[in-house]
């Protein structure tokens, strides 16, 4: 499995292509025109992979509200009080949820006559009780849902504090204060681990270059170093679960790999989903007034679906859709995806024709190379084959660089999907004829890493950057 050849990654996309488990692209940031009205139910990466600190537990990490400028005081981000925020999984393979995390938020507000967020330093757990004047609180409740639709609901946490805002030196020391926060924040239950606060951004990409009509010639896509991570500077808000196998798996079992990859129960599914009351009422001398059922206003699992592979016109229905339709509405975009003709069309790239079955058979859970089913949902969900360890030595470039433990067998931080969808979308992976043609098979956005580290314990996404000093793009 640690040195799985591209010959070997082609039969098993080929063998798999018409019993696809996934339709899926790279990462969701401002990607339809309702959502960016309303940021903060805005989705924009999701995380899969087993705790290489704690291999026996799997980690899900759900960010939102893109592209947090770090000096947004005075009111610096915050989850939505009146949106319901959910993880699914799905672990029997039909794409629709068997384990629901749900996560709501409140605010607790301690002077009322001031406008500061934090009345002296937030740099230890002492100092934040005390001297946050702002804080805002969340509950996790588990929902089990059994075959009939039954739910049984456990509480996992409540009046949980979210990490503050990291403002600067003054307020929250240095790094390793605000971290040592950080991990005094964590919520622990059973076994299950909670956190809910700022992040950085960990998904790394030239996004200027892709969105400025395909001007990748500045690094030819092929990486000459002057490529610009677009997203670098810049924050999120995380709502991260560390979570054991066994709680997971619809038999309660850990997997053990072996020749039949784990066996039906190794396969899970994620993603996330944000809700707002059906009803919303304005008035002029009190707070507006919600009530109602909730209404999916955002999904997101596997990255770029709907920023890239979905027109505009269908972006803000994709949103209130569920991953279980997604074969009937977008596997037409996926087979045949205008990036490709794009590609063709602006520098002259040679690429495959329309149905690109390889689109769905390599960015897709692998059949025969990462699972033995054959009967798992088409979706817009991550999935993640638990019985497959965590790498020594991770490759950025997951399974098409020998990496089984990496994208799309979960996904992981530092997993580059962008190089990844660029060279599938080019061809150069699976498709005879282009899998050994330069440049297909070598695309990138030039933008390799991010622009901070990422932790090697929970919750693994690097340190927010600060308000008081942070860059953007590099000068």
């Amino acid at each position: 499995m640690k040195h799985m050849t591209r010959r070997a990654l082609m039969a098993a996309g080929l063998a798999g292509a018409t019993l696809c488990s996934s339709l899926a692209f790279a990462s969701s940031h401002r990607e339809a025109p309702l959502i960016t009205e309303d940021p903060t139910v805005d989705s924009t990466d999701v995380y899969m992979f087993r705790s290489p600190q704690s291999p026996d537990k799997v980690v899900i990490l759900a960010n939102y509200m893109p592209l947090q400028d770090p000096a947004g005081a005075p009111n610096y981000f915050n989850f939505s009080n009146s949106a319901l925020y959910r993880i699914n999984i799905d672990n029997t393979g039909d794409a629709v949820a068997d384990i629901i995390y749900e996560f709501n938020f409140r605010f607790e507000l301690a002077n009322g006559n001031t406008f500061l967020y934090q009345t002296g330093p937030i740099d230890s757990v002492a100092n934040h009780n005390a001297n946050r004047n702002l804080k805002q609180l969340y509950s996790v409740t588990r929902v089990d849902i059994d075959e009939s639709g039954n739910a049984t609901r456990t509480v996992i946490g409540d009046n949980i504090l979210t990490a503050p805002a990291r403002i600067g030196p003054r307020s929250n020391g240095n790094r390793a204060a605000y971290e040592a926060l950080t991990q005094s924040l964590i919520h622990q239950r059973n076994g299950t681990r909670v956190f809910v606060g700022p992040r950085d951004e960990g998904f790394y990409v030239d996004i200027n270059a892709i969105f400025d009509l395909l001007n990748i010639d500045r690094t030819d896509g092929l990486g000459d170093g002057s490529a610009v991570d677009g997203t670098a500077g810049f924050n999120v808000s995380t709502l991260a679960l560390e979570i054991p196998i066994t709680e997971l798996t619809a038999d309660g079992s850990a997997p053990v790999l072996g020749e039949n990859l784990g066996g039906p129960n190794a396969v899970l599914g994620t993603w996330t989903s944000a809700h707002r009351r059906k009803h919303r009422v304005l008035r002029s001398n009190k707070n507006p007034r919600e009530f109602g059922p909730f209404v999916q206003v955002s999904r997101l699992g596997l990255p770029l679906v709907n920023e890239v592979v979905v027109p505009i016109g269908f972006k803000d229905q994709f949103n209130r859709t569920e991953p279980r339709d997604d074969l009937g509405n977008i596997a037409g975009f996926v087979v045949d995806p205008e990036l490709s003709r794009l590609l063709a069309a602006v520098h002259g790239l040679t690429v495959p024709a329309a149905p690109r079955l390889d689109m769905v058979a390599v960015i897709s859970f692998l059949p025969g190379a990462l699972t033995t089913r054959d009967d798992l949902q088409p979706a817009d969900l991550l999935r993640l084959n638990v019985a497959i360890p965590p790498a020594q030595t991770p490759n950025r470039l997951g399974v098409i660089g020998g990496d089984v433990a990496g994208f799309p067998n979960g996904r992981r931080p530092g997993d580059d999907v962008v190089d990844i969808l660029e060279r599938v979308v080019g061809g150069g992976i699976l498709v005879e004829g282009f899998g050994d043609q330069f440049p297909n098979n070598a695309l990138n956005d030039g933008v390799d890493e991010n622009d901070v580290p990422y932790l090697n314990v929970f919750p693994f996404l690097g340190t927010p950057h600060e308000g008081f000093v942070h860059q953007h793009d590099a000068e």
